[in-house]
């Protein structure tokens, strides 16, 4: 490209505007401390280009040319987005049915080749240690979204065709099963931050849910299909279908847009003939050494002292488990009980499928409703928006400022407690239904309320993580849920048959509705006492604020070295900006997402910390906007000086979702 062509190129774009508001993507990708905070191509850097010296730009402060640029996804036709989601929804879908198909296979197998049955649902195991793993979301934060998928799931699929094409032996079926998990595995992980790249950030919760329900609905569905190909074709059916649904969604992945915000200004930075700054290999391994930070080391420390995150891990993953122990605990009743064949017995899976839908619908009306309610009439639109929307965001607002207010972490445990009370009564129900006296409808319909409550309990415990824990924490949360969830639905399996064999049906249904009757309380007890375990927590946003206060207290000290009174008076302006600046990039976590952030290491009971906050709670469990910037420099108000009104910049949401993608 010409040194002329290229300075049209930057002129006719009224000279890119590279902006500090990608700064926290640089954070999540290589921990950068120091950025620039925005950096503007003039006349004379563009000289410079086109003289050919060697001016590079930071790819991390590059933003869009402003609210209309369409190369922004959130300003993407409606079609377009709900395609990209509708895509990385069914991509889960067909991952996950990889699941539970395989199970269909299994009586055929020990038949034929005389394997131990526990040997054979080994399978199922490898592979979902093989999902637990998280390596998609770091690798896409390089990449991309789109080439993660295109090269996942490919190779995912041809470890599934070796598993078909295999002799029936265990030792080569257990580690193709588990690298075809591992590969299948970035479709998980990734797929939510998809959504978050193209919708607005109160407008995701819609897209979410129904992404969020495919990791649940394949397994459920995927039963009575393999089933019917396995008895009337033979077991390699059950990877022929697998195999099947994956390569029918690939092509669809050819025609996704990338959706990565850095990618795709990356991209047409180079197209313009922008030079950019190659990372180093310090850049590299710091990006290393965070990755895993994040995904491996930090998940482990915060199973171990965060009682959040401890208790409803090991919620979450007992449900979680005792739906993949129906896998074998289902052939039990409706084949041993019920006379059923290998076909037909999957059909009753359908009952949770229902329940999956119905509890789906009702945590959207909850979300709505009662926690980001729709910004009332006469609300202004949006000042200084970062697209084309001007419409105000939903959520719940201060009756004299008309500003948004922040949430209580603790409100979004509501849809956690209706689906406690309906998980226990879906497994007495099956418990003391499934027997030969009673028509296999009622054991049927008692997936019902069973997946009601799963689903609601999911939504609500991702949500909560993700409202007490700044980002790169929220990201250590959901990778330690995810890790402890699939760990334990890979073993449940292992010992299902011989538990229902053993203790009976009923007893052992029983056992697990028993369980759930002792987990009632959690919800409850976390509403109560959850803002007081976030203010003692050492990864929250109270831990947070302690840590900048110190910060402030050291600048304070250095100013009384400084006799002269203007030379304190110009040092104290100076040290403002770089703290600024220090703040904006490097705890963008925090600082982004508007006095909601501040709020949440707040005490829930008196809302009056006063280091942190010092607002009071309304009767709607929403908080009072943070007062205005403070005289005195060790002001907790004076860390959040320059957060912009709630309509002007990040909403709450956007960190309560952004990185719950890791979520499955």
């Amino acid at each position: 490209m010409s040194a002329e062509t290229t300075k049209n190129e930057i002129d006719s774009d009224q000279s890119v505007v590279l902006h500090d508001r990608y700064a926290h993507d640089s954070v999540e990708k290589l921990g950068a401390s120091e950025l620039p905070q925005s950096v503007d191509l003039g006349d004379d850097e563009v000289q410079k280009v086109s003289e050919g010296e060697e001016e590079t730009v930071d790819p991390r402060t590059l933003d869009w040319d402003g609210p209309d640029d369409m190369a922004n996804p959130h300003n993407w036709p409606s079609w377009k987005k709900w395609y990209t989601t509708m895509v990385a929804a069914l991509l889960c879908l067909a991952v996950t049915m990889g699941s539970s198909t395989y199970v269909s296979s299994v009586p055929e197998l020990v038949a034929r080749y005389g394997i131990n049955q526990t040997l054979a649902l080994a399978g199922l195991t490898f592979y979902l240690l093989g999902l637990s793993t998280v390596i998609g979301a770091p690798l896409s934060e390089v990449f991309g979204r789109k080439p993660i998928y295109l090269f996942s799931l490919p190779i995912s699929m041809l470890f599934t065709m070796g598993v078909g094409l295999s002799n029936g032996h265990m030792r080569i079926i257990l580690p193709l099963r588990f690298f075809s998990g591992v590969f299948g595995s970035p479709c998980l992980s990734i797929g939510s931050g998809t959504i978050m790249d193209i919708f607005d950030v109160d407008q995701v919760s819609v897209a979410m849910t129904f992404f969020c329900l495919s990791p649940f609905l394949g397994p459920v569905i995927s039963p009575f299909i393999a089933g019917f190909a396995t008895e009337y074709q033979g077991w390699r059916w059950a990877e022929w279908i697998q195999l099947f649904a994956g390569g029918l969604i690939l092509p669809f992945i050819v025609l996704m847009p990338e959706t990565h915000k850095g990618i795709i200004l990356r991209k047409r930075a180079e197209k313009r003939g922008i030079n950019l700054k190659k990372f180093t290999k310090e850049d590299q391994k710091e990006f290393l050494k965070i990755t895993m930070t994040i995904t491996v080391f930090r998940p482990l420390k915060m199973l171990v002292v965060e009682p959040i995150v401890l208790v409803f891990s090991i919620y979450v993953a007992f449900i979680f488990a005792v739906l993949f122990a129906f896998f074998e605990a289902y052939p039990v009743i409706y084949r041993g009980v019920y006379h059923m064949d290998i076909g037909v017995s999957g059909l009753p899976f359908i009952g949770i499928g229902i329940g999956l839908w119905i509890g789906s619908f009702v945590y959207l009306y909850v979300d709505r409703k009662f926690l980001f309610p729709k910004a009332p009439e006469g609300t202004p639109p949006l000042e200084n928006p970062t697209s084309l929307r001007t419409e105000p965001y939903r959520g719940h607002r201060d009756k004299i400022t008309g500003k948004l207010a922040p949430i209580v972490p603790e409100r979004f445990l509501l849809a956690c407690k209706i689906g406690s009370l309906a998980l226990p009564v879906g497994l007495f129900w099956q418990a003391w239904t499934a027997r030969s006296d009673v028509h296999w409808m009622a054991p049927v319909a008692a997936g019902v309320p069973f997946g009601f409550g799963l689903i609601l309990i999911f939504f609500s415990v991702i949500m909560y993580f993700s409202t007490c824990y700044p980002p790169l924490c929220v990201a250590s949360t959901l990778a330690a849920n995810n890790l402890l969830r699939y760990i334990t639905s890979s073993v449940f399996p292992l010992f299902t048959i011989q538990m229902y064999e053993k203790m009976q049906i009923k007893w052992a249904s029983t056992l697990f509705a028993l369980i759930c009757v002792v987990m009632v309380p959690i919800p409850w007890i976390f509403e109560r006492w959850g803002s007081k375990l976030r203010h003692r927590s050492v990864f929250g946003y109270a831990a947070l604020m302690k840590e900048q206060q110190e910060k402030n207290a050291e600048l304070n000290m250095s100013d009384s070295e400084h006799e002269d009174e203007g030379s304190i008076i110009s040092h104290q302006r100076d040290r403002d900006e770089n703290l600024d600046e220090e703040l904006d990039l490097n705890k963008m976590d925090t600082l982004r997402t508007m006095e909601t952030d501040i709020s949440r290491a707040g005490d829930r009971d008196s809302f009056a910390l006063e280091r942190v906050y010092t607002g009071r709670s309304n009767k709607s469990g929403a908080m009072h906007p943070i007062p205005q910037r403070t005289t005195t420099i060790d002001s907790p108000n004076n860390i959040y000086s320059e957060i912009k009104d709630v309509e002007e910049d990040s909403f709450s949401r956007e960190i309560a979702t952004e990185h719950s993608s890791r979520l499955v």
